[in-house]
């Protein structure tokens, strides 16, 4: 089986276009999208994030048509915009998704631990007056965790511990073994692509990060052993006193120094997980951004990718 994991998504549908697309482009036969959350948030784009979503989690006839209009939008060739309706079509009702906290935040339920910055917090007001009804619906329904327990698979958007708090997992000593319900823990929150492996003994705890050792924290090394060098696909070993927590980074708000779409593919056969990245019209994006009247941080970051 073969999974295609997703986060942090933020309104940006140029980005989610571009990585299925990539998907489609590498022949990638996807059995699964998994989405950890934070549909919106942020870009400029939030009613055609959530019916992309809505669809692959439904996948329901009615919602093709949404799709095919969406698609006619992008700035892309026609040849890829019919490849890419087709390419959505074939993951209708696929899809297994988690809220993150900026779907939360946008249908009256925010967080109890922590306030938003101020630039959040005003893309959020912006996305609610933006937002369609049938998308506050969607929103509302998603749940706080995700099992696939015939492969071994939990998704989150943040911490598996109590998943409603929104803990930032920045590093492998946040978690633990013991902390982790399954084999494998997929999850987002802070945009950086990682993987740690947890063993059932604190003394053997391993992770590698996969951004360029040059931007590496060296406060962060200190904790992260064996994460000098950039990984880009590894091998899952499942075995009793082994678990990971993996985050396949953000699709529509690198923080990793990338301005590209970031997700990850798994094959259960192979027990191989692909970091992968889409590349996507960035100045576009920002352009919207600004003519939304969004902060314009948050249109920074769209281009700088941090």
């Amino acid at each position: 089986m073969k999974f295609a994991i997703f986060s942090d998504i933020h309104n940006n549908v140029d980005a989610l276009t571009a990585a299925l697309l990539a998907l489609f482009n590498e022949n990638e036969k996807i059995d699964k999208l998994l989405i950890a959350g934070d549909i919106v948030g942020y870009g400029p784009n939030p009613n055609e994030c959530c019916a992309i979503a809505r669809f692959l989690q439904k996948g329901k006839h009615s919602g093709k048509a949404e799709i095919k209009k969406i698609v006619q939008e992008m700035d892309i060739t026609e040849s890829d915009r019919k490849n890419l309706t087709d390419y959505i079509s074939s993951l209708g009702g696929k899809a297994a998704i988690v809220a993150g906290n900026h779907d939360k935040e946008v249908i009256g339920e925010p967080s109890l631990v922590g306030e938003m910055n101020s630039s959040a917090s005003k893309a959020a007001k912006w996305t609610i007056s933006t937002l369609e009804k049938a998308n506050f619906k969607f929103l509302g329904s998603l749940g706080y965790r995700k099992k696939i327990r015939e492969c071994g698979i939990e998704m989150v958007h943040s911490s598996p511990v109590y998943p409603q708090g929104w803990e930032y997992p920045k590093n492998a000593g946040v978690l633990s073994y013991n902390a982790l319900g399954a084999p494998i823990t997929f999850g987002g929150h802070t945009h950086y692509p990682a993987a740690y492996l947890y063993k059932n003994k604190a003394s053997d705890l391993t992770a590698s990060v996969f951004i360029p050792v040059d931007q590496f924290d060296n406060r962060l090394m200190l904790i992260e052993r064996e994460s000098y060098e950039r990984l880009e696909t590894f091998d899952i070993i499942l075995s009793p006193d082994s678990r990971y927590y993996i985050n396949p980074g953000s699709i529509g708000q690198a923080r990793d120094g990338i301005p590209k779409a970031s997700y990850m593919v798994y094959d259960t056969e192979s027990k191989r997980i692909a970091l992968k990245k889409a590349e996507y019209n960035t100045e576009a994006v920002k352009d919207k951004m600004i003519k939304a009247k969004l902060p314009r941080d948050l249109a920074n970051r769209i281009i700088k990718g941090v």
